[in-house]
């Protein structure tokens, strides 16, 4: 991986966010948001989801308003054909991005050019992981979790689910890209697209680093593409009140 530079250069970035910090700030986050996103907001049932919606949205501004050097609350969106989500208005096409939170962890993903997904879950015992897998997964990888000792299930299960949803997310295509169609490395270690529909070398993936208890990924749709991980600072809901100072 390489290390720490601007996001302007046009590689890769991944920001890494801890959504716990927001939790004192739930009315700044809300106000940095839309209209339409506090409406999406104010419709889940659970209090921790709602919060959880409303500080990864938040984040994922200040980071889009970082990189385009640009306030935060100006920045408008709209979604393709199977959902996936884009920028729209006067900053349509300036750069790709993907959201990703689970638990009290989030992931935005940025490229200038090349269609980019994430994907984090934090991991919890499932008895029923193979199961799950036998019904959605392509064959190689059922074979690969099968031959696992039991220790070695669930990490592997979950950096598999997550590469697999990272690539859905980076072709935009969602549920109409069967999760059997295409296939991945199950070891934790090491990120590898093996089958792709249309081939996978011009396909990048990625273990991405992130706090203990999760599984995390990053698929990009470009040969060879490395990345930059940075970190939103523990104080970053703070810094909702003056976003030119975030990434600083």
């Amino acid at each position: 991986m390489t290390t720490a530079a601007p996001d302007t250069d046009g590689r890769v970035t991944v920001w890494d966010i801890d959504l716990a910090p927001a939790a004192a700030h739930r009315d700044a986050c809300l106000a940095l948001l839309s209209d339409d996103e506090r409406a999406r907001t104010s419709r889940f049932l659970r209090d921790e989801d709602r919060l959880r919606y409303a500080a990864s949205h938040a984040a994922l501004r200040l980071v889009l308003g970082h990189r385009l050097r640009t306030d935060p609350r100006g920045l408008a969106f709209g979604t393709g054909r199977a959902g996936k989500p884009h920028l729209a208005g006067v900053w349509a096409g300036s750069c790709r991005f993907s959201l990703s939170h689970s638990g009290s962890r989030a992931l935005v993903g940025l490229s200038a050019s090349a269609e980019i997904g994430v994907d984090v879950e934090e991991m919890r015992p499932m008895p029923d992981l193979l199961r799950i897998a036998r019904a959605h997964f392509a064959a190689s990888e059922i074979a690969d979790l099968d031959s696992l000792a039991p220790d070695r299930l669930t990490p592997a299960f979950f950096a598999c689910w997550t590469r697999k949803e990272a690539v859905v997310k980076a072709t935009g295509e969602g549920l109409s890209l069967p999760l059997d169609s295409f296939s991945v490395s199950v070891s934790p270690a090491k990120a590898v697209l093996l089958s792709m529909p249309g081939g996978a070398r011009e396909w990048s993936l990625h273990t991405l680093p992130t706090a203990p208890g999760y599984a995390a990924a990053l698929a990009v749709a470009a040969a060879d593409a490395g990345f930059v991980r940075r970190a939103l600072p523990p104080d970053w809901p703070d810094r909702i009140a003056a976003p030119s100072q975030q990434g600083r």
